[in-house]
């Protein structure tokens, strides 16, 4: 019990800062972005990787280590991520982890695979979907294209305040000529936060 208490307050600490980021990674400054990502998915991946799969008692990760993971430089982390999703391609958190992770690096083409990977097993992955449309806009230079707007779409159908979903499709509209749209997502989540938040402050840009 206490693993599994200790890996879902990892991947809580990740997605946590993933989401507050994610929208911030729009904006020229992105400073505030890199201080919300600095160390927060790596941290929960560490933690991850030394309680090893909560669902495999028999196969836990640590013993393979050759070395402290606080010793390992984040591109070792991911290696021996990469490995142990070769030996359980069906282990969606591992998945979520890796796409994450790549994301904070961006890696933005591998952050899509690995997003996909994990919609694979789960199509309903409200998390997937929306990693997965941003890694696509990442790597179409900013452009959100029909494919992520699909993404967009499915997330917010499930889940109609998801920020990082909202602030793409918001974006989306403005790039199709519609700032009615635009403006309208916008307002949506401005009114959400407070005057001094780093997104609030990025709007009140969009909104002027």
């Amino acid at each position: 019990m206490a693993a599994l208490f200790w890996a879902i307050c990892g991947i809580a600490a990740a997605a946590l800062g993933y989401w507050l980021s994610a929208p911030l990674l729009a904006d020229k400054d992105k400073r505030p972005a890199l201080a919300v990502l600095a160390g927060v998915p790596l941290l929960a991946l560490a933690a991850y990787l030394y309680l090893g799969n909560p669902a495999m008692p028999d196969a836990p990760l640590a013993p393979r280590l050759a070395g402290s993971l606080e010793q390992l430089p984040p591109a070792a982390v991911l290696a021996r991520l990469e490995d142990e999703l070769r030996q359980r391609p069906n282990d969606a958190q591992g998945w979520r982890l890796l796409a994450r992770l790549h994301a904070t690096t961006g890696n933005h083409p591998k952050a899509a695979d690995s997003w996909q990977r994990l919609l694979d097993l789960d199509t309903d992955d409200v998390e997937a979907q929306t990693g997965l449309a941003i890694a696509l806009i990442e790597q179409d230079g900013g452009v959100v294209a029909e494919a992520a707007v699909a993404l967009l779409d499915r997330a917010l159908a499930t889940e109609p305040d998801n920020l990082a979903a909202l602030f793409w499709r918001a974006e989306a509209w403005a790039q199709q000529e519609r700032p009615d749209k635009a403006r309208s997502l916008w307002q949506r989540l401005r009114d959400g936060l407070a005057d001094d938040a780093p997104l609030a402050k990025m709007l009140d840009k969009r909104l002027k």
